[in-house]
């Protein structure tokens, strides 16, 4: 049996010996290069003149629409606006110097809760510069907040980041007189194909996901370089190659979080929480479709989960999902179930100090018991047992109590979230005649080791070595359609399709089998790959059974689409603690250890799972004490590099011990849940609510400045 094990990564040889492909590293013959001509301006009415053939705007991508490249007016510092070839990427840049642009500029604004006056209009063409308004309520919170023995007030920030993943976006786009190939830097290959067929009005499309370094949410949506890129291939007929700066990605692509929420919350003496009222102000950036629709989903995600594992009956939330004159925010590691676990686990951390008491025993008072259990805002929680795992976490948090020297304190934070979302996924598992097996998932895997689940899981369904399987994904010509790696999703929704794909591949096996032995299917034992005839005890081996399928009439060519039942997702959950020191004369703060318990359903590979825990971990603490992305009040991203912006280093980076149960198995053929955002999610509110013990001061904005933690 390989479900289970911690069998290395079959992915990562090509990655050590240099054998990875990214798509910088394709070459085709003729290749031109394209460099966009950004805006310098958070809001203006532009003007471009076309003094060579070789300057493209919007009129040529999307003539008549402002989307995806604008024509008129510009709404962000950073937006590509118009876009040049050269021979060369050195070529290309130097020709931006040759675009004449006239600017005519406009106000802007960049604060959210000053763009919910409307006195100054993120874009001229929109009425309002607030997407969407929307109360969230129910019970009785008025009552519930005049039965409190203590309210309490707050205004909580969870800051704006950059996803900043080690490749950034790029693309490769060639029309070859038959059908259009784009290679590009994407989390899923089918997406941006669908995309692209809605936007250029062509189907004749195929989409290669390449290998990819990282990606974090930022590169779910079409980006705006994406659709020029593929239009202006279709127009030229030769193939063009995008690489952006690193300052033009930090500008311009993966931006998240960026919510305020004001709360009110009454609780009972005891640590019973009764009600919460709040307002949430969700910095949605400049107005971009793709993005901005991304993004409400997130808001969405944070209202609903705020509540976290605790039985809250009376909430009610207005949420303000707003535009303003900086880079869209999209999906980041977590999309919106980090925010709502920053908020509750923050307010849980604020009544323990305002009481005087522990904060294990407040999250206790007020913990689910009973699974399956339906929030008040309608999110189901499905299975496990938060009590245990909660008391199992007490005994990992008094130890790090018992590590914790002067100016050293312990804070922690217990989530829920919502993952492996549908609405479906599919899989292609066949034999080859040399007894081989492939696998080719319609997702797309970019860093995470799906593959090597995947390897596990057909390998005990089909009873081989793994080392008779390889794995395959990214190319719209190999498998029909697909939705894409995100919200921890793949090697549970995409790994039932694969295992059910493989069980039908067995069962054909079985078949063939039956026949070449003269036996019925009944007769026949499976066994280590070897299928034997019970009565006769003859036997067969799985590749004698693959080269005699075809010429039997029996394809070994499976393809399954597997429907996600209602909900629609699983729920992991958690407790993540963290021993941090902070520094009372100079206000530096560091994380010396961290621990982390979870529970995600059956743990398919405890190896990957516990990178997913080390990864996201390390981003959460980077958003607690390090990052943020800064802008100055005239609209400019004031750290667009990597010397600006702060990320921890494996300098910073603490011991990390991950432990798990097996309590909340999901009702998916895998068993598992997602695990890929929860260290994302958990570990900021841990590190923050230490800093606020240690400081005994009420933290707002994130990272504190070295000011307000002395």
């Amino acid at each position: 049996m390989y479900v289970g094990k911690p069998i290395k990564r079959i992915e990562d040889p090509k990655f050590l010996t240099g054998g990875s492909t990214y798509v910088d590293d394709i070459e085709l013959p003729g290749t031109l290069f394209v460099a966009f001509l950004r805006s310098v301006k958070p809001h203006a009415k532009i003007k471009i003149k076309k003094n060579h053939n070789g300057i493209f705007t919007g009129e040529d991508i999307n003539p008549g629409s402002e989307f995806p490249i604008p024509i008129e007016e510009t709404t962000y510092v950073g937006q590509p606006l118009a876009m040049v070839v050269g021979r060369d990427r050195y070529e290309a840049y130097d020709l931006l110097e040759s675009i004449e642009i006239e600017y005519e500029e406009l106000p802007y604004v960049i604060d959210p809760q000053e763009a919910l006056k409307n006195d100054v209009k993120v874009y001229s063409k929109k009425e309002s510069n607030i997407y969407e308004y929307k109360k969230w309520e129910a019970g009785n919170v008025e009552q519930s907040l005049k039965e409190a023995d203590l309210v309490i007030n707050g205004e909580l920030y969870n800051q704006r980041v950059i996803a900043n993943p080690l490749e950034t976006r790029g693309v490769l786009a060639y029309f070859d007189g038959n059908r259009l190939n784009v290679w590009s830097s994407t989390q899923s290959a089918h997406y941006l194909r669908r995309n692209l067929i809605n936007f250029l009005g062509i189907d004749n499309i195929r989409v290669i996901q390449p290998d990819v370094g990282g990606a974090f949410g930022s590169k779910i949506i079409a980006h705006p370089e994406e659709y020029a890129i593929s239009k202006l291939a279709l127009k030229l007929k030769r193939p063009l190659k995008w690489i952006p700066t690193r300052s033009e990605e930090m500008q311009s692509a993966g931006h998240g979080r960026d919510k305020r929420l004001r709360f009110k919350v009454g609780v009972k003496r005891d640590g019973t929480i009764l009600g919460i009222e709040g307002t949430l102000i969700a910095d949605l950036g400049a107005p971009y479709p793709d993005a901005n629709d991304d993004e409400i989903g997130n808001v969405h995600s944070t209202v609903r989960m705020m509540l976290g594992p605790y039985r809250i009956q009376n909430i009610r939330i207005e949420h303000y999902a707003v535009n303003t004159n900086k880079a869209p925010t999209q999906s980041y590691r977590g999309a919106g179930r980090p925010e709502a676990t920053y908020f509750i686990e923050r307010i849980i951390n604020i009544i323990s100090l305002e009481l005087g008491k522990d904060e294990f025993d407040i999250r206790e008072k007020n913990l689910i018991r009973e699974l399956p259990y339906k929030n008040a805002l309608g999110i189901t929680y499905d299975t496990g047992d938060y009590v245990g795992l909660l008391n199992k976490a007490r005994e990992y948090y008094q130890r790090l109590k018992n590590e914790a020297n002067v100016n050293e304190c312990v804070g922690s934070s217990m989530y829920v979230e919502i993952t492996a979302f549908g609405p479906w996924e599919t899989a292609r598992v066949l034999a080859k005649s040399d007894g081989k097996i492939t696998i080719i998932t319609g997702s797309g895997p970019h860093g995470q080791g799906d593959g090597t689940a995947f390897a596990q899981i057909v390998a005990d369904v089909l009873e081989v070595t793994i080392e008779n399987i390889e794995v395959r994904w990214g190319d719209t010509d190999i498998i029909s359609d697909g939705i894409g790696t995100w919200g921890s999703r793949t090697l549970t929704i995409g790994g039932s399709a694969i295992y059910k794909a493989a069980e039908e591949l067995r069962r054909r096996l079985i078949e063939v089998s039956a026949k070449m032995l003269n036996a019925d299917t009944e007769e026949i034992e499976y066994k280590n790959g070897v299928l034997f005839h019970k009565k006769s005890g003859k036997s067969v081996t799985i590749k004698e059974v693959i080269q005699n399928a075809y010429s039997m009439g029996y394809s070994l060519d499976v393809t399954y689409v597997y429907n996600v039942a209602k909900p629609g997702y699983t729920v992991p959950y958690g407790v993540h603690m963290a021993l941090v020191k902070v520094d009372k004369e100079t206000g530096s703060v560091r994380v010396k250890k961290y621990v982390a318990l979870d529970d995600v359903g059956k743990v398919v590979n405890p190896l990957l799972a516990e990178g997913q825990i080390v990864g996201g971990a390390v981003q959460g603490i980077g958003q607690a004490i390090y990052e943020g992305a800064i802008y100055g009040k005239e609209g400019y991203l004031l750290n667009s590099n990597l010397t600006d912006y702060g990320f921890p280093t494996a300098v910073e980076v603490p011991r990390i011990e991950w432990h798990y149960i097996e309590k909340g198995f999901s009702s998916h053929p895998t068993n598992s849940k997602g695990i890929g955002e929860a260290g994302a999610i958990a570990s900021t509110p841990a590190v923050i609510n230490a800093i606020e013990k240690c400081t005994g001061k009420r933290i707002v904005n994130i990272p504190p400045k070295p000011e307000e933690v002395i």
